[in-house]
């Protein structure tokens, strides 16, 4: 059986320009594992942000591979990229499996299409070789857990399949099924990778928290994989593919810290010498200076302190738990280490006022982080936050926007005070602190000249152009 794994892709910024947020599909690697593993040979991958094809040619690209089963994986942001590929492939007469945050998220929207012939909930490495072979052997999807599917007309929502408790029983991603020189051109969640060759790497999936904004792909227990397996995936990047630059992907790396600590010393002991990134995934708060110090001994670059809001109000409304005093410690002991500091921020929640907005910069800015990013709050279904809200503040699939920009938030302000704020928090953080930028670029973990352009322009694009990231 010829299978196909699809990324889908974000809508273009202009007519003529190309995707953004492109990056190698690291769950569509674990799945061509797992189909591997099961014993289907015949895979191949389409990201369709990197094809860039038009919807006639990615109906002649289909037609030319002839899949007899196409998964395909989106986000919410990615839908009517999901949808057409969806289309195409049926055309091809293909089997249309949709999985991925947004398809678990939004089983129904997804089934209203006829081209979509069944969803995959939440993780797949089980549940989509078994549903390969079901079809193969025309038995039926009514006893495979984990999947929804149309019968007379109505949603089948068959029993949750359980996450993998054993994350080690997996077996390693095909990263071989990518080709990583790809995606040098495209901006990763950590950015100071742009214009390098990298991969994201997965050492946990879960995380024990609540907060009410946030997703539940992955389950709400933390599951890790071992320190040994870990170690063994960056050796086999390093010396297998030539991959030296990492991008951690977990939900919360550290949660368990005698865990992280063991990754890091083993990574020294055995002179790995990786550059690791983490443009998500950390509780900075629950870092140390032993721990730090093997962060900066194992090759840690980069690391993301979240925020979100400062008001306590807001921070008990949504569950973010963080101690923020503990966080300022944490990022000074980082930036002692020459470590960049990214912090992340949330504004326009539900019932947020612009007082308690200021309570978020005013912190923001007594920080000595590197850089920041500001987030617009989404309603998105399978987030806690979303069951709370007025229809029309909840995201429509077919008119998501990045959440860069407020219009379509939350926020019951108008989208001009929300850029102000956005502006405003831009110019205090940047362009009225010295010592800051002397920091940025001292502590910037490569300067080559490709990337000190793309950096200048961004920063540039920061307070110029609020309605952009």
């Amino acid at each position: 059986m010829r299978i196909l794994l699809v990324k889908a892709a974000r809508p273009k910024r202009s007519a003529g320009g190309r995707h953004d947020g492109v990056m190698p599909p690291l769950g569509l690697l674990y799945l061509s594992a797992a189909l591997k593993k099961a014993g289907y040979g015949d895979i191949s991958l389409l990201h369709l942000g990197l094809e860039n094809l038009s919807e006639a040619g990615l109906e002649s690209e289909l037609g030319r591979l002839k899949p007899d089963l196409v998964g395909i994986s989106a986000m919410t942001s990615e839908c009517g990229s999901m949808h057409l590929a969806a289309a195409a492939a049926k055309k091809a007469g293909a089997l249309v499996v949709a999985g991925g945050a947004h398809p678990t998220a939004y089983v129904a929207e997804c089934l209203a299409d006829e081209n979509i012939d069944v969803v995959v909930r939440n993780e797949g490495e089980l549940t989509f070789p078994e549903l390969a072979r079901a079809y193969e052997n025309k038995t039926g999807f009514e006893g495979i857990k984990g999947v929804s599917f149309r019968r007379n007309g109505e949603i089948v929502y068959s029993p949750p399949r359980e996450f993998i408790e054993d994350l080690d029983s997996l077996p390693f991603p095909d990263w071989g099924l990518t080709d990583p020189d790809r995606y040098k051109d495209f901006v990763p969640h950590s950015p100071m990778l742009y214009g390098r060759r990298y991969m994201p790497l997965f050492t946990s999936r879960g995380c024990p928290f609540k907060c009410t904004y946030c997703h539940s792909i992955f389950g709400k227990k933390f599951r890790a994989h071992s320190p040994e397996r870990v170690l063994e995936e960056l050796r086999m990047l390093k010396e297998e593919h030539g991959i030296g630059d990492i991008e951690i992907s977990d939900d919360s790396f550290n949660i368990d810290r005698n865990r992280a600590a063991a990754i890091m010393r083993g990574i020294i002991s055995k002179g790995l010498t990786p550059n690791l990134f983490f443009g998500n995934g950390l509780r900075a708060e629950l870092l140390d200076g032993e721990l730090v110090d093997l962060f900066s001994g194992a090759g840690v670059k980069y690391v993301c302190a979240a925020i979100e809001t400062a008001s306590l109000r807001l921070r008990e409304k949504i569950k973010k738990n963080a101690d923020l005093e503990k966080l300022r410690e944490a990022v000074k002991l980082l930036v002692e280490k020459r470590i960049f500091v990214n912090g992340f921020v949330m504004m326009g929640f539900p019932d947020e006022t612009l007082k308690e907005m200021l309570v978020t910069v005013r912190y923001l800015w007594s920080l000595p982080l590197h850089s920041f990013l500001l987030f617009f709050c989404r309603g998105y279904a399978g987030a806690e936050l979303c069951d709370a809200l007025p229809a029309g503040k909840k995201i429509d699939p077919k008119k998501d926007n990045t959440c860069f920009v407020p219009a379509g938030g939350c926020s019951n302000l108008p989208a001009w005070q929300l850029l102000a704020m956005k502006q405003l928090t831009t110019a205090g953080f940047y362009f009225f602190n010295p010592a800051r930028l002397y920091r940025i670029f001292r502590d910037l973990p490569f300067r080559e000249p490709r990337l000190l352009w793309f950096l200048f322009k961004t920063m540039a694009a920061k307070f110029f152009r609020p309605n952009e990231r």
